[in-house]
């Protein structure tokens, strides 16, 4: 499938420490390949899949249709969650 980043998840990832990045670098390639290795989230972010590396948390929306994977956040585990449900509000 085709990875689309979003803007601020792209500024967060230039942003990571060198082995993070790396480490985020390769879950991107690792859900490209394969999306549904992520696990799916509940409530809110129910539309949403997350992949773990390390402390941090790759969130991603699938479209089937258009085979593409979508990131749309990447974060430390403490507050990607509650972030990314404050930003999706707001967006409403």
């Amino acid at each position: 499938m085709r990875l689309v980043i979003s803007p601020a998840a792209a500024a967060t990832i230039r942003h990571l420490a060198p082995s993070v990045k790396q480490g985020v670098r390769q879950a991107l390639r690792a859900i490209a390949g394969d999306p549904d290795r992520g696990e799916p989230l509940e409530r809110e972010l129910s539309a949403y899949r997350e992949f773990r590396v390390r402390r941090f948390r790759v969130i991603y929306a699938l479209d089937r249709v258009r085979r593409t994977v979508r990131i749309v956040a990447v974060g430390p585990r403490r507050s990607i969650y509650e972030d990314l449900a404050e930003r999706l509000r707001g967006e409403e």
